[in-house]
């Protein structure tokens, strides 16, 4: 059975002085959990946690977890002046907005866990100086606005994992001094399009997932600047053609364009990353015969393995209505469009 302790947090009551500069209170005796070489230590906190009102843990590496409750909104200074090593839980607790500066003086934070709140909206500088965190995840929120500069000198950074929300575009302004950053993860949201140099400030990255979008246009110099970028997923969006500039991914392994509305997809594009690639999903898209036929021959050439046919369908590839043996663009009214249902339905690779 855990102990109990009372985290007294920031007290207008108490330290009126330190409250009105640096904590904007945030909790209302909220239940918190300290998990800490295999013993729970529970609690309640009030005002905002600070790393004075910690139990002692005798310098382990511990987890403050703070879960399954109703908090509003994480304000300034709600998590602050942590000396240790530790891990930050807050979950499943309706959070709506998070503030600039709520996370303030945490040297030995290394994993950031927010997933699974009402989050709608993250302010500039929510997210600074966090000098040891590797991973930020916000997954599984109602984010629709991202403001600039908020992950400001995150200088361990190396992924940020914002799927499933509702944001409708990617700013690459949003980070500042992340030179390590190598992940962000966008699968399952509302983005549109992908534009001009889109990630030419982030060339640490070596993994862009933005499966599961409405992409239905992206710019041709989208991914510039990207010399590491190893694996990019473009699954399950509404693009019709794919002519990107793949020329400087010259270490891309892994890239992912099933489950679109691509008819056309020529190999003199994707010759520019023949000799890193190995992997290349095309399948549930309506391709025309012939190119599936010029890309089958392709890979096949170039030793890339190809994810093109569903084995649990019939239909592999469409045929225009005329002209059906030459793989070149088309509009869509050289189709009967009734052939494309084929594709919408799950494909088993």
């Amino acid at each position: 059975m855990g102990a109990t302790f009372l985290v007294l947090g920031v007290l207008a009551v108490s330290i009126a002085t330190v409250s009105g500069q640096n904590c904007e209170p945030t909790f209302q005796d909220n239940q918190v959990e300290i998990e800490s070489n295999g013993r729970t230590i529970t609690g309640t906190v009030r005002g905002c946690f600070i790393g004075t009102q910690l139990p002692n843990v005798n310098g382990n590496p511990f987890s403050i977890n703070i879960k399954g409750q109703v908090i509003p909104s994480l304000n300034k200074g709600a998590i602050s002046n942590i000396q240790h090593i530790f891990k930050l839980n807050i979950i499943h607790n309706r959070i709506e907005i998070i503030k600039e500066g709520a996370f303030q003086n945490l040297p030995g934070l290394s994993e950031l866990q927010l997933h699974h709140n009402h989050i709608t909206t993250v302010e500039s500088y929510a997210f600074e100086n966090l000098l040891s965190v590797v991973i930020i995840y916000l997954q599984n929120n109602n984010i629709e606005v991202v403001r600039k500069d908020t992950f400001v000198n995150l200088p361990n950074l190396l992924g940020v994992y914002l799927n499933h929300n509702n944001l409708k575009r990617f700013d690459q302004d949003w980070f500042v001094s992340t030179p390590l950053l190598d992940r962000i993860v966008l699968t399952n949201n509302q983005i549109t399009s992908i534009q001009d140099a889109a990630f030419q400030h982030l060339r640490t990255l070596t993994v862009i997932s933005l499966r599961n979008n409405k992409i239905n246009y992206i710019h041709p110099e989208a991914f510039y600047g990207l010399n590491q970028l190893d694996e990019v997923t473009l699954g399950g969006n509404q693009l019709t053609s794919f002519n990107i500039n793949l020329s400087h991914l010259s270490v891309l392994y892994r890239l992912d364009l099933g489950y679109n509305k691509i008819t056309y997809l020529s190999t003199e594009v994707l010759n520019a990353i023949r000799y890193s690639m190995k992997e290349l999903f095309v399948q549930s898209n309506p391709i025309q015969c012939s190119c599936a036929d010029e890309l089958i021959s392709w890979a096949a050439k170039n030793n890339i393995k190809l994810f093109w046919k569903c084995e649990n369908k019939e239909v592999y590839c469409v045929l225009p209505l005329s002209g059906e043996n030459k793989c070149v663009k088309r509009s869509s009214n050289e189709f009967d469009l009734a052939t494309f249902q084929n594709f919408e339905s799950e494909c088993v690779i």
